[in-house]
């Protein structure tokens, strides 16, 4: 599994996050949470879905999170997309995102010691592409 090796800054004319354990806005959301992060979405979508993903990638912005994700579809879903049910699949994978939304925030708060603010998920079903998405609460800089 890759990671991303991108740089990460916090903007300091934000509000405050909630209080959590923060990561030092020195270090940013480096590599090696970039990383952790990757395998953690990996194994959430390997336990519920039965299958995880055999790439995985995650980028980090300031205050935005990306994970994407390679070869995310499961036999059954592979199934439904070859006979012209993308659709469905986009369907079921969102009520079933849905339903895990609790799980993937508290792996990324606690990554990261920030809250998360929103959290969105979206998969293609004709490429077998998954992204995560996570805004966190703005780094608290001290200000």
């Amino acid at each position: 599994m890759e990671d991303a090796a991108s740089p990460s800054s916090h903007g300091g004319d934000e509000e405050h996050p909630r209080s959590l354990t923060p990561v030092p806005s020195s270090a940013g959301i480096d590599g090696a949470i970039r990383s952790e992060i990757s395998q953690v979405i990996v194994r959430i979508h390997a336990e519920h879905y039965g299958k995880g993903a055999t790439q995985a990638k995650t980028y980090a912005w300031d205050n935005l999170i990306v994970t994407v994700l390679r070869d995310v579809l499961t036999v059954a879903e592979r199934t439904l997309i070859e006979v012209d049910r993308a659709d469905t699949v986009r369907e079921v994978r969102t009520a079933f995102q849905s339903s895990l939304e609790t799980t993937f925030r508290a792996a990324i708060e606690r990554l990261t010691g920030r809250r998360v603010q929103s959290f969105m998920s979206q998969v293609d079903p004709v490429r077998g592409l998954g992204i995560e998405v996570f805004v966190l609460e703005p780094a608290d800089e001290g200000d």
